[in-house]
């Protein structure tokens, strides 16, 4: 009789750190997926100002004009509307929206917000479920008016 107890109380114990380990795994699928859908809108983001940006270079002032609109910049198709708001571009389903600001690069020999060399940064805040969050720059160049705007590169803030 003691050893069928010692044995129940063990296969309860096995139980319970069985059932504990797949809650805590369960919790970090959720948050990889909710990181991953954040990821994906500031890509969105960052692919839809660029596209807003094609429209605004200007021979021998680059993305100046761009600089100078309020930041974050209310053209760009999507920007900062929430879920569920008219104008988010992101499904329904996945609960997310992104917010861009345009900086200029730091190696622009032009002062302030006069951009000399046609680069400039695109700084992307995906935002996803349950406050999940991811930050993206993109560094973007055009050669002339001709020119397709190439991405130069990117990094993953966090």
């Amino acid at each position: 009789m003691v050893v069928m107890l010692i044995v129940l109380v063990a296969l309860g114990t096995i139980a319970g750190l069985t059932v504990i380990s797949v809650q805590g795994g369960s919790t970090q699928v959720s948050a990889q997926r909710f990181s991953a859908m954040a990821l994906y809108a500031a890509e969105s983001g960052a692919a839809a100002a660029m596209d807003w940006l094609r429209a605004r270079y200007g021979q021998g002032n680059g993305f100046t004009a761009a600089l100078h609109e309020a930041q974050p910049p209310a053209g760009i198709p999507g920007n900062g509307v929430r879920p569920g708001q008219p104008g988010n571009l992101l499904s329904d389903d996945q609960q997310g929206w992104y917010e861009v600001t345009l900086r200029n690069n730091a190696g622009d020999p032009g002062k302030g917000n006069a951009d000399t060399d046609a680069i400039i940064i695109i700084q992307v805040t995906g935002h996803g479920p349950n406050g999940a969050m991811r930050q993206l720059a993109w560094e973007v160049h055009k050669e002339d008016a001709t020119s397709p705007l190439t991405l130069v590169g990117w990094r993953d803030v966090f």
